[in-house]
């Protein structure tokens, strides 16, 4: 600190160690010394250099029990002594000479303390009593209130802090990045852009970057983040974000050779390791991923999830060579033989296999209650609908408060043509669980096939005030809404708020895509639909939507494309398909 300078300290401690050496002599002269020595008296500057040592050799205390964690020799009561006096000595410090850095410091001793982050915004405002316009205390403090998802408050704070300083850009950078973590993308970019050119950093240029992408502006997003990555070739998060925009913009070439440089420069960012999985994936090179499976981290978190695209992807056999990873230590984890009976039932189409594997479930795993599901849909699949739906009772019974077996029961029941039997599962599980979202979703779907749909609607209004993010009834009402021609408006903000929380949804990507339909707005919804097309490539109502598109912009052979795969993939409207196909 500058206020503590060099030959300032020398003269605290020059003075500590003549009252030390004059204690000793004292001692050493036995009867001479009749009476204590006092201590010299300590100048202003001395003492506070004296309380910031104090305050430092504290500090330095709990660093160490915080490092050494569960093999601290001190107890909790030692530790809360120690911390009181350093808060204590810190104290006096900013008494004598208060300085941004010191409050920050102070805020940053309650950081993680039981007493929670209410006691740093404390110490943060009182540091902006005295330095009330100093940037450091104020992102601070905006970032106490991101710590306790009071993101509205830290950006009040920010907009606050940029009216009376319009042109300082570091600010301006912090309050793009909290926009954007608020997945106020819009905002977050007009934030940005008011930085000029030749003073965004790297992290500013990331976060345009990333903004742009969620906004669709995705020559913008790889523009800006090539340049971040040009500034910082190390910026490991910026070129993930840049070989992602990559692959939705289908240049995998480039997306490949940006995952591979990642992994030149370290291989501990395991999430490149499985976009790059993903990706090899995607350009039917099995083997490739394979080999970038098995020589990735052990971890049993990093398996599952490339299991998981092996099998989604339908390499059922490469993903069980994955999968066999977890086997090599002591325990197998239940997860093994439940991801083995997913390949089996799916991969083999041997469901007595999977039954055999889901049996090695033990009842006191996590996973459990999931295998009893999985074991109840394979018996249904197999014709025996009354073994499943003891199934289904057995986990209502086991498990009152888990929806997915009123769900389970529902389906079964549906499976049999019970459409009531559903429906009353349905409600047996709202009676224990009000408002579940889950299950209102599913009783609303019914309402929608039994031409009660004005009441599965009204219950998605009631299950949003109490869930406003919840990606399928956002998706619902919105999309019914546009089917009904009305409330556009709200109805784009629902299935675009849908798609921010679900992005890899194709059905949801379906409903931007009608509601910008049903809204006049053709290019737009040319282009979602045309991305709904490729994450969801077998359903005959999207690509009747992708026709109905085509044909409205004039575009009759994508539009005939359209409704010969409606058609193809069995549409329920199949004679209103043909009726179209006619008319182009």
């Amino acid at each position: 600190m500058k206020r503590f300078s060099r030959p300032d300290l020398h003269t605290a401690l020059a003075a500590l160690a003549l009252f030390a050496l004059l204690a000793v002599a004292g001692c050493a002269a036995g009867t001479r010394a009749t009476t204590p020595l006092p201590a010299p008296p300590m100048s202003d500057t001395a003492e506070l250099d004296y309380d910031y040592l104090v305050y430092q050799s504290l500090l330095h205390q709990l660093q160490k029990q915080a490092q050494e964690g569960p093999n601290s020799t001190l107890t909790s009561k030692e530790v809360n002594e120690i911390h009181a006096r350093a808060v204590e000595a810190l104290d006096r410090v900013l008494a004598q000479a208060p300085t941004p850095q010191l409050y920050v410091e102070k805020a940053g001793m309650f950081w993680n303390h039981p007493e929670g982050t209410s006691r740093s915004r404390e110490a943060l405002k009182e540091g902006l009593e005295k330095f009330p316009d100093n940037r450091l205390l104020t992102v601070y403090l905006a970032n106490s209130y991101v710590a306790d998802n009071r993101t509205d408050d830290a950006i009040a704070i920010m907009d606050g802090f940029l009216r009376r300083h319009p042109k300082d850009m570091e600010a301006r950078e912090r309050l793009g990045q909290m926009l954007m973590d608020a997945g106020q993308d819009a905002k977050a970019l007009d934030v940005l852009k008011q930085i000029p050119e030749k003073e965004r950093t790297a992290d500013a240029l990331y976060a345009m970057g990333r903004v742009q992408g969620n906004l669709g502006m995705r020559k913008a997003a790889i523009a800006n983040l090539k340049k971040a990555v040009a500034m910082d070739p190390e910026f490991t998060e910026a070129m993930v974000e840049l070989a992602y925009q990559y692959e939705l913009a289908k240049d995998y070439v480039s997306a490949e050779q940006i995952y591979g440089s990642i992994l030149d420069q370290s291989d501990s960012f395991p999430e490149a390791r499985l976009r790059l999985i993903n990706l090899n994936l995607k350009l039917n090179d099995p083997s490739k991923a394979l080999d970038l499976a098995l020589s990735g981290p052990p971890t049993k978190s990093f398996i599952l999830d490339a299991v998981l695209m092996f099998i989604n992807d339908g390499f059922f056999a490469q993903g069980s060579t994955v999968l066999d990873m977890l086997t090599t230590g002591n325990a197998v984890p239940a997860e093994y033989y439940f991801y083995k009976a997913v390949i089996a039932d799916e991969g083999e189409n041997d469901p007595a296999k999977a039954l055999t594997y889901l049996e090695q479930v033990k009842d006191t795993d996590r996973l459990y209650p999931h295998a009893l599901r999985f074991k109840a849909q394979l018996l249904a699949a197999q014709g025996k609908v009354d073994e499943a739906l003891a199934l289904a009772e057995k986990g209502k019974q086991r498990y009152p408060n888990a929806s997915i077996f009123y769900i389970l029961e529902a389906g079964l029941k549906k499976h049999q043509d019970d459409v009531q039997g559903a429906e009353d599962a349905l409600k047996q599980g709202l009676g224990r669980l009000k408002n579940d979202p889950e299950l209102t979703y599913e009783l609303a779907m019914i309402y929608e096939v039994t031409n009660r749909r004005a009441l599965g609607l009204a219950m998605m209004e009631t299950m949003l005030r109490a869930h406003p993010d919840h990606a399928n009834a956002l998706n619902y009402v919105g999309y019914t809404l546009a089917e009904e021609g009305r409330e556009l408006d709200r109805a784009l903000v629902l299935v675009t708020k849908a798609s921010k929380l679900d992005p890899e949804n194709g059905y949801i990507i379906d409903s931007v895509a009608w509601v910008h339909f049903k809204r006049n707005e053709l290019q737009k919804a040319w282009n979602y639909i045309g991305y709904a097309v490729d994450v969801v490539d077998k359903d005959p109502t999207i690509w009747e939507h992708y026709g109905d598109i085509a044909a409205a912009m004039g575009k009759t052979k994508e539009a005939r494309k359209g409704y010969n795969y409606a058609l193809k993939y069995h549409s329920p409207e199949a004679k209103a398909v043909r009726e179209k196909l006619k008319k182009l």
